[in-house]
């Protein structure tokens, strides 16, 4: 705490200094499209009020298709025209594939490790590869197709339990256990929760935590240069999340490799889990603990993520 006012003053000093050279520099023709003037310092932030979908509709109706806007010190560019998002994602998605990292998965070097965030790579090209052949593939959903029904019967069965003795509960507290469950039996064949159990509660804290920080607006994102002082406590929060992941990830994958050597030979792969170790035993394998710890935090938070939305 010592150094905070220290660090604040030199901040503000040098943003002071920036904002003068910024204001009395001689202007050069810009070299992005046409967007709204912006205010110093802050850019356009304002501009985008509460519902910033409607405000870009109508500033587009205004500078066009593609136009540029000053968010903090980062300039982004956005594009409002099918037309111009088909050339963008489809004809040039090679250029336009790498993507803003948000400060708070820097943790742990995900973004380095991450399929979701590392760009076009030899790295990026195995890890999907992996999720390809090992995670969505056809033929891994429908060896786990039984089991999906099964935790959905599981879930009618206590359905119809509470409403046969009269009593309340959360159906999308259920729901969440029967979908963390599907998750969980492929890719570790076991369940994480049950009905009667209050661990899914904190399970789902930490998924929406993750997902809730990832997507909650930083200013870190919009002013890299308060990255140390961390102001709204995104990177501690987040830390505590990847830490709790990262270590329960961790012990499944120490008791099944403890399995294995007790079996003194490989098991057959049936999850996702004994599949991916069977990659990483390979020779010259690419895929690490390291990577599948990070494999695990991406697919399962993107999984949870997708079918969440139908409950919440």
């Amino acid at each position: 705490m010592e150094y905070l006012l220290p660090l604040l003053l030199i901040t503000i000093v040098c943003v002071t200094i920036h904002v003068l050279i910024s204001t009395f520099k001689p202007k050069k023709p810009s070299k992005y499209p046409p967007g709204p003037r912006s205010l110093p310092i802050i850019g356009n932030i304002l501009d985008l009020g509460n519902l910033p979908h409607q405000t870009l509709a109508k500033l587009s109706k205004i500078y066009g298709p593609i136009m540029s806007l000053k968010l903090g010190s980062t300039t982004t560019i956005c594009i409002s025209s099918p037309h111009v998002a088909k050339e963008v994602l489809q004809k040039n998605d090679q250029i336009f594939a790498n993507r803003t990292i948000p400060d708070s998965v820097r943790l742990f070097d995900h973004h380095k490790l991450s399929v979701v965030w590392l760009p076009p790579s030899a790295l990026w090209r195995t890890l999907r590869r992996v999720c390809a052949t090992k995670v969505f593939s056809s033929q891994q959903l429908d060896s786990t197709q039984v089991c999906r029904q099964r935790k959905v019967q599981e879930l009618m069965d206590y359905v119809k339990e509470r409403c046969e003795k009269g009593e309340a509960f959360d159906i999308g507290e259920a729901s969440f256990i029967t979908v963390l469950n599907s998750i969980s039996n492929t890719f570790f064949s076991m369940d994480f929760a049950h009905y009667t159990s209050h661990k899914s509660q904190e399970f789902k804290d930490i998924i929406w935590g993750i997902m809730e920080e990832a997507g909650r607006p930083n200013v870190v994102d919009f002013f890299p240069i308060f990255r140390l002082l961390d102001p709204q406590g995104a990177r501690r929060r987040m830390n505590g999340y990847f830490e709790k992941l990262f270590a329960f990830f961790d012990g499944l994958i120490e008791e099944r490799l403890r399995l294995r050597v007790l079996e003194n030979e490989a098991k057959p792969c049936k999850d996702v889990l004994d599949s991916v170790l069977e990659l990483m035993f390979e020779d010259n394998s690419q895929v690490t603990r390291s990577l599948v710890l990070q494999l695990f935090l991406g697919s399962v938070c993107k999984m949870f993520l997708s079918s969440c939305k139908l409950f919440y």
